[in-house]
C-alpha cells in the first residue's frame, strides 16, 4: 500500500540472486551489510497493515476492533492450554516441540522454548495478527514514515544510514564503510570466537550485538591509529601488551595493524 497515493502496488518477488542469498539467510536478512541496524526492508515489513478492497482503485484502511481482539485472546488461551497439556505429556513426547515450531518465532524465543509464558507471549501477538488479517489483506508499506512520493524504496541490504540512494550522508558513510566490509567481517568473526561459550548462534540478539560491536570497534580503531604506531615505533611489538594499554582484545590489534598497513615487525 502506498500511504500518500492510497492505492496498491504490486509486491513481486525479485529474480536477483543477490537478494534471494539474502532473504534466505535466517538471521542476516534483516540486517544492514554495513552495520547492526536493521534494512529499510526489514522496518517497513513491520509497518505492514491490513486493507479492505472496496474498488478497482478504492482501499482502506482496517483498523484493530476490540471484537478481534476478543477472538484473538481465545484462540491464544486455546493454544496455551493445548501447550500445557503437552508439555506434561498428554500428547505424546513430541507434540509440544511441533506446537513451538509451527506456533512461535524461534529466534524470537531466545532459548526459552518450553516456558508456557514466552509460548503465550508469541501465539498471542500471531493470534491477533491472525484475526486482524481475516478481514482484509495484509500489505506492506512502499515508503519508509517520513519519506516522499519518488523517493528509492525501502533498500533489502542497507539501513536508512547507509542507503547511498537515500541521502548524502548515507551515501558518504557507504562509500567509507563499504572499503572496511573485510575489517568489519573479520571483527565479528573474532568476537563470535571469543565469547563461544556467552552468545548462542540461534540467538537473533546475539548477531544484533556481534554486529553492533564489530562496527564500534571498526571506528573505535581509527583513533587508536595513532597510539598503535607510536607503540610501535617505540619498539613495543607484543600486541598483547598494547591491547592491555587500550583495553582491546589482541586480535583487534592486530586488524588495526592490518588495515592501516602498519610495520609490526
Amino acid at each position: 500500500m502506498n500511504p500518500l497515493l492510497g492505492v496498491l502496488v504490486a509486491e513481486c518477488e525479485t529474480t536477483s540472486a543477490r537478494v534471494h542469498a539474502k532473504l534466505s539467510n535466517g538471521y542476516a536478512w534483516c540486517f544492514c551489510d554495513l552495520c547492526g541496524k536493521l534494512t529499510e526492508y526489514a522496518v517497513a515489513l513491520e509497518a505492514r497493515k491490513v486493507f479492505k478492497k472496496m474498488s478497482v482503485r478504492n482501499d482502506r484502511p482496517v483498523p484493530i476492533t476490540e471484537a478481534m481482539r476478543a477472538a484473538a485472546q481465545r484462540a491464544a488461551d486455546a493454544l496455551v492450554v493445548r501447550f500445557e497439556k503437552a508439555l506434561a505429556g498428554e500428547y505424546g513426547p513430541c507434540e509440544a516441540a511441533r506446537m513451538v515450531a509451527t506456533c512461535c518465532n524461534i529466534r524470537d524465543m531466545r532459548g526459552e522454548l518450553l516456558d508456557v509464558e514466552t509460548f503465550r507471549d508469541q501465539v498471542e501477538r500471531k493470534a491477533l495478527t491472525a484475526a486482524w488479517a481475516l478481514q482484509g489483506d495484509v500489505l506492506g508499506a512502499t515508503l519508509l514514515p517520513g519519506q516522499k512520493e519518488g523517493e528509492p524504496k525501502p533498500s533489502k541490504f542497507y539501513c536508512e544510514d547507509h542507503n547511498p540512494s537515500r541521502s548524502v550522508e548515507a551515501r558518504r558513510a557507504y562509500q567509507r564503510d563499504r572499503r572496511l566490509i573485510a575489517e568489519y567481517e573479520d571483527l565479528m568473526a573474532m568476537i563470535w570466537s571469543q565469547n563461544a561459550s556467552r552468545l548462542a548462534a540461534w540467538d537473533i540478539e546475539a548477531h544484533a550485538y556481534v554486529r553492533t560491536e564489530a562496527y564500534r570497534l571498526l571506528h573505535a580503531m581509527k583513533s587508536t591509529k595513532g597510539i598503535i604506531a607510536a607503540e610501535l615505533s617505540r619498539g613495543v611489538t607484543n600486541q598483547s601488551e598494547i591491547a592491555r594499554k587500550l583495553g582491546v582484545s589482541r586480535q583487534t590489534i592486530s586488524i588495526a595493524i592490518k588495515r592501516h598497513g602498519l610495520n609490526a615487525s
